[in-house]
């Protein structure tokens, strides 16, 4: 009594019959702690490959750690093989100009990369040969290349920034976070005649598009104008895309890209940073999500309600009363979803009391929500910001009262606080 009982391992007649996928399992599950990998790597020649693949399947390019795999040929034959992410962030000295530049030429020579993701530096970083072959798609990573994370990145001309993508024809997605470029000596960006732009090489693959804190027209307008050989559009099969951020003037450009994808849309995340009548009137109609049949989820970013109290309509809009809310097209923009397989639908709100939830046409959305459309809808879900998640309760009941004319709300219902 008292005592823990000891533990006799099996017996290796046993163990050494364990299918491998076994092991592959087990260890899958400390994919993220090196530590734990880094001990498993020594129990025996079998779970070596194992904990390799999780431990250098993802790396940040340093100069240390470029230095090591240079100076090891047994690094090169054991850890260069496993990479399949890879990281090279900001924070470089003047002085490290050459390494930084060299760690680009090592990069580009990786074989099976996957996924890519630059963070904080500026093109105009580079020294020629580097500028070069990221230009003229010098290295086996091009070929591979499937996902492009680009955050705080700053392009010498939005020319540079089309040709550099375009050495990837392999992209499935593109990610641009922060993402600027220089436009005084640059020939394409504002041009209405964009015609004649290099045509994207990963066009006919591409599923994935977010553009955030960027400027949406010049990327939205290479990418819808592309043509191939034979003259005809190229439409490319995104079935996910994150515009979080849409000017007033970009509405129309989103709106046409957006009915150029069809049916393959699956996936939508959508916000406008206009607030008013005037400026929100064109993006109600230029968004047609009835041309998405297969609509999965919906989220709705910049229902910022706490910074736009109710005031009078200005003389020359004179829209009714209703529509004075910075919140009057949402309603109007989810009336036109008519997708049978819409199961998730999701609101960003930033909120700072309860009386300004008042800005949304609640009835109205409860009509929506309450149409034979919206029947495979199984997620209704607020991200609240502005009120501390110790009040998590109480805002639920907040939205729920609102919401107490739809048969489903306590059931479908999903309040999170970021």
């Amino acid at each position: 009594m008292g005592q823990a009982a000891s533990t006799t391992p099996l017996p290796l007649e046993i163990t050494s019959r364990l299918a491998p996928e076994l092991y592959d399992h087990f260890l899958d599950e400390f994919h993220a702690s090196n530590s734990t990998l880094s001990t498993c790597s020594l129990v025996c020649k079998a779970w070596l490959h194992l904990c390799r693949r999780h431990l250098f399947f993802s790396v940040n390019l340093r100069p240390s750690f470029v230095q090591f795999l240079r100076d090891s040929p047994h690094a090169m034959a054991t850890v260069y093989p496993y990479i399949r992410n890879v990281g090279l962030g900001g924070g470089w000295m003047r002085e490290q100009q050459h390494e930084f530049n060299d760690i680009i030429l090592f990069m580009i020579t990786l074989e099976n990369v996957r996924n890519m993701h630059l963070e904080t530096w500026s093109w105009t970083y580079l020294a020629p040969p580097a500028s070069a072959a990221l230009l003229r798609g010098r290295g086996n990573l091009f070929q591979t290349l499937t996902v492009l994370d680009l955050k705080f990145i700053h392009f010498i001309s939005f020319s540079t920034l089309r040709t550099f993508l375009s050495q990837f024809p392999a992209l499935r997605e593109i990610l641009f976070d922060n993402v600027t470029w220089d436009t005084t000596h640059d020939d394409s960006d504002s041009g209405p005649d964009n015609s004649q732009l290099e045509r994207p090489s990963f066009l006919t693959r591409f599923e994935k598009l977010t553009i955030s804190a960027c400027s949406n027209a010049p990327i939205l307008t290479w990418l819808s104008n592309a043509v191939a050989e034979d003259g005809t559009a190229i439409v490319p099969p995104i079935r996910f895309i994150r515009l979080p951020e849409i000017l007033p003037h970009e509405a129309p450009l989103v709106g046409k890209f957006l009915s150029s994808l069809g049916a393959s849309l699956e996936h939508l995340e959508i916000g406008f940073l206009a607030h008013n009548y005037d400026e929100d009137v064109p993006a109600i109609r230029a968004i047609d999500l009835s041309l998405h049949p297969r609509l999965r989820t919906v989220r709705v970013h910049q229902l910022t309600l706490y910074q736009f109290p109710a005031t009078p309509p200005t003389p020359t809009s004179s829209p009714p009363l209703a529509e004075v809310s910075p919140c009057f097209w949402l309603v109007p923009l989810l009336a036109r979803i008519n997708s049978p397989a819409l199961s998730h639908l999701a609101f960003n709100i930033w909120l700072g009391e309860e009386r300004q939830l008042n800005l949304i046409d609640w009835h109205a959305l409860v009509r929506v929500l309450s149409d034979p459309r919206f029947g495979s809808l199984r997620v209704l879900q607020f991200h609240v910001r502005g009120i501390e998640e110790a009040m998590d309760d109480e805002v639920r009941n907040w939205i729920s009262h609102r919401l107490h004319d739809w048969d489903a709300v306590q059931e479908r219902l999903n309040v999170s606080f970021e």
